[in-house]
């Protein structure tokens, strides 16, 4: 009879350190299961945060190049005014027609004005003084024909 306990007892002891190498080898697996998951959690929060730097950036660029956009389509808007309150062809078709008519090339400076204005005046001031000269030298002529006339009347 004791055979047949130890022959019970050794199947199951048997069974329990069977039952314990297999637990101890899924516990080494859940061990190294539960680095990997760790690890792989740690790997996707990193990533996670990195993906939400880039998100972020991508949309401050977004805004910034928005921005520009807007800054653009109202330099784009400011200019469309200036260009329409330029003139047209036609309009500068018909300025350059006066400006052919006026011809600005021949008009006259203040300076040049002044200038002649000046020459004239001079050529006139010569030209009374010569008449006075000529008006006192006939005098004169005069005065020495009355002169002599009187002078024969006296003899």
């Amino acid at each position: 009879m004791v055979k047949k306990d130890t022959a019970k007892n050794e199947p199951n002891s048997f069974d329990n350190a069977k039952l314990y190498t297999w637990l101890k080898a899924l516990e080494i697996k859940i061990n190294r299961l539960e680095r990997e998951f760790n690890l792989v959690k740690d790997n996707l929060g990193k990533k996670g945060q990195e993906s939400s730097k880039k998100v972020k950036s991508m949309e401050k660029d977004f805004v910034d190049a928005k921005h520009e956009v807007e800054l653009s389509n109202t330099k784009i808007d400011m200019l469309i005014k200036e260009i329409k309150q330029t003139a047209g062809k036609e309009e500068v078709e018909v300025i350059k027609k006066y400006i052919e008519f006026w011809n600005p090339l021949n008009f006259v400076t203040q300076k040049d004005l002044e200038r002649l204005f000046e020459t004239k005046k001079e050529e006139m001031l010569r030209e009374i003084r010569l008449a006075q000269t000529e008006s006192k030298s006939e005098k004169k002529n005069d005065d020495n024909v009355d002169q002599k006339i009187n002078k024969k009347e006296v003899k």
